[in-house]
C-alpha cells in the first residue's frame, strides 16, 4: 500500500517542523509505516501549491518571473515534479498540519487546512489530518484557534502510535492506544529515511529531536497546549534519542537541536541525567550543529549550563518562556518563573555563555518570549517589561532575541474561559510596546551580541529580495544577514557584519 505524508509544517511551544528544520511527526510516520511493511512518500505543502499553480498557466508564469525578483517562499520547498502521479496512486495520504506558536518565517510558510482542502478534493486517497492541528491551529497570533472537525476521512491525533492498529481496522475510525515511547523506538530510527526526501536534504536541514513531553508541573500556564496534547511528563530514554541521531547520521543528517521538550533543563531532574544523554551524544553522533531549544528560567542552574556549553556548539539559545515579566500576570496565569529568576538565569547562561565561539556568535545565549493579550495584562505590564530589560541591556547582560507575539486562545486552555478580553482591551497598544522593545532593547543588545566588524561563518544564503540576499547560520535561532547583493543560492559564505536593523544585520561576504 502507498503512503504519502504531506508536510504543513508545525510550529509548537515543544516543536518545531518549519523548513529548514524537519520535525518528529514526519519521521516518526514513515518509520511505523516502513515498520508495517509499506511504502511512504514525503510532500511539502510547497508541492502542492506548486502542483496547484500549473493548473492555471498564466498564473504560474507570473508566479516564476515574480519569483526570479523576490524568492517565493510559498513554493520554494518543492521536492519533486511528480506531485500529481504520486497522490492520484496514493491510498492513505497523512496531512500534518498545526501552528500554535506563529511567527514569521523566512523561507518557508505553513500550510492550513482551509488552503490544502480544495486542491485535495480531486484525490480519491484516504485523507487523515494529524499534528497540532487536531487541537486547534492559529496562524496568526492575537486570535482564537480555529478547532479542525470536518473536511477529512479521520482526524487522528498521535497517528504515528497507531499505523498498526489503523490498517488492521481498514482506517475505518480513530483507535485508542497507549502513547509512550517504547512503541515509538523502533519508528523513530527506521523513520530517519524519509529525511532524504526533504528539499533541505542533506546539508542544511536540521531535525529537530525530541527527549520528554507533557510538563512537569501540576497546573499548566494559561495558554499552553502541552498539557493538553500530554498530560502525564514523560522522558526519553537516552539510548532511543542516541540511536535514532545514529539512523539520521547514517543517512546524511548532521545538524540537530534537542527541542522537543518544554524545558531541557528539567530533562529527568537531575544532571547526572542530562550528563547522560550528553555523553551519549558525543561518543556516538557526528555533528557539525548539536543546539537545544527551551527552558524555564527557573530550572537553570550553573552545572547543567556548564554542561550544555562544553557539549554544544556556537550559537545556542535557550528560548525562556517568560511570557510577562508583570508580577500581577504572572500570578493569573500561572507563568513558570519570577522576574527575579528569570534575571538570575540570564545571569548564569551569559556567565558561561557569553564567550564568542568559532562561528563568530557566542557559545550559548538566553532567548525571552513574550506575549500580549494575557489575563491581568495592564499599562503597567510594559512598564514591568521594559523595566527588567533594560535592567539586562545596563548590566551588559546579552539575550540573543526576544520574541513578542499575541497570544492564541486554544480550547481547553484557561484563556479559553477568558477568551481575547485583554487583546481587544490593550490592542491599541500593542504596536508601541512592541517598538519600544525594538528600538530600545532588541537593537543596542544587538550589537552588543555581534558587534560591527564580527565575522559570522558558514552562512547559507536563503532567499531574494531584489538584489538582497538573506541567509542564516544553520541553528536554533540564527541571526538574520542581508547581504545588498543578488548572490547564488544555497552557497556558504563567511560575512562581516557592517551595520545593524532591528532584529537582523547587514554585511559583506569576505
Amino acid at each position: 500500500m502507498r503512503f504519502t505524508i504531506l508536510d504543513c509544517y508545525t510550529d509548537e511551544p515543544a516543536g518545531l517542523g518549519v523548513p529548514p528544520y524537519i520535525g518528529t511527526y514526519p519521521r516518526y510516520i514513515a518509520g511505523a509505516i516502513l515498520d508495517a511493511k509499506h511504502e511512504v512518500f514525503y510532500l511539502t505543502i510547497d508541492d502542492l501549491r506548486f502542483y496547484n499553480l500549473q493548473k492555471d498557466k498564466q498564473k504560474l508564469k507570473k508566479t516564476l518571473k515574480d519569483s526570479e525578483k523576490k524568492t517565493n517562499i510559498k513554493i520554494k520547498n518543492r521536492t519533486r515534479d511528480d506531485i500529481e502521479k504520486i497522490l492520484e496512486t496514493t491510498a492513505v495520504l497523512i496531512i500534518i498540519a498545526g501552528v500554535h506558536t506563529p511567527g514569521k518565517y523566512l523561507s518557508a510558510v505553513p500550510g492550513t487546512v482551509a488552503e490544502i482542502l480544495p486542491i485535495l478534493k480531486k484525490f480519491r486517497c484516504l485523507k487523515i489530518l494529524t499534528g497540532p492541528a487536531t487541537f486547534g491551529s492559529g496562524l496568526y497570533g492575537g486570535r482564537k484557534a480555529v478547532k479542525i472537525k470536518e473536511g477529512f476521512d479521520l482526524i487522528v491525533n498521535n497517528v504515528e502510535y497507531k499505523i498498526s492498529d489503523l490498517l488492521e481496522n481498514n482506517f475505518s475510525e480513530d483507535v485508542d492506544v497507549a502513547v509512550n515511547y517504547k512503541k515509538i523506538k523502533t519508528a523513530a530510527v527506521k523513520g530517519a529515511a524519509i529525511v532524504k526526501q526533504h528539499p533541505d536534504f542533506p546539508r542544511f536541514l536540521i531535525s529537530e529531536i525530541e527527549t520528554s513531553r507533557g510538563c512537569y508541573r501540576d497546573i499548566a500556564c494559561s495558554f499552553c497546549t502541552e498539557q493538553l496534547k500530554h498530560p502525564a511528563i514523560e522522558f526519553r530514554d537516552q539510548k532511543d534519542i542516541v540511536d535514532e541521531m545514529k539512523a539520521l547520521n547514517k543517512v546524511g543528517v548532521k545538524n540537530f537541536r534537542l527541542g522537543k521538550q518544554s524545558c531541557l533543563y528539567s530533562y529527568k531532574k537531575i544532571s547526572a541525567e542530562l550528563q547522560r544523554l550528553f555523553s551519549g551524544i558525543t561518543r556516538n553522533v557526528k555533528y557539525d550543529v548539536l543546539h537545544i531549544d527551551n527552558a524555564n528560567p527557573a530550572q537553570v542552574t550553573e552545572e547543567k549550563t556548564k554542561l550544555i556549553v562544553q557539549n554544544c556548539t556556537p550559537g545556542n539559545v535557550a528560548a525562556f518562556g517568560v511570557e510577562s515579566f508583570d508580577p500581577e500576570v504572572g500570578k493569573k496565569n500561572n507563568l513558570n518563573a519570577t522576574p527575579e529568576q528569570v534575571y538570575k538565569a540570564v545571569e548564569v547562561i551569559n556567565k558561561y555563555g557569553a564567550r564568542r565561539g568559532a562561528n563568530g556568535m557566542p557559545l550559548f545565549l538566553p532567548g525571552i518570549n513574550l506575549l500580549f493579550g494575557l489575563i491581568g495584562e495592564s499599562k503597567e505590564t510594559h512598564s514591568h517589561n521594559m523595566e527588567w530589560l533594560e535592567r539586562m541591556l545596563n548590566h551588559d547582560l546579552l539575550l540573543r532575541r526576544i520574541n513578542v507575539r499575541e497570544v492564541v486562545v486554544f480550547p481547553g486552555t484557561k484563556m479559553e474561559k477568558i477568551g481575547n478580553k485583554f487583546l481587544k482591551k490593550n490592542k491599541k497598544y500593542y504596536y508601541s510596546w512592541r517598538d519600544d522593545i525594538r528600538q530600545k532593547i532588541d537593537w543596542p543588545m544587538l550589537k552588543k551580541v555581534v558587534p560591527a566588524g564580527t565575522v559570522l561563518k558558514k552562512v547559507r544564503t536563503e532567499i531574494h529580495d531584489g538584489n538582497t540576499t538573506f541567509g542564516r547560520q544553520i541553528g536554533t535561532y540564527p541571526l538574520i544577514v542581508g547581504v545588498k547583493k543578488k548572490e547564488v543560492l544555497n552557497k556558504v559564505v563567511n560575512v562581516k557584519i557592517k551595520s545593524h536593523m532591528l532584529r537582523s544585520i547587514v554585511g559583506e561576504i569576505i
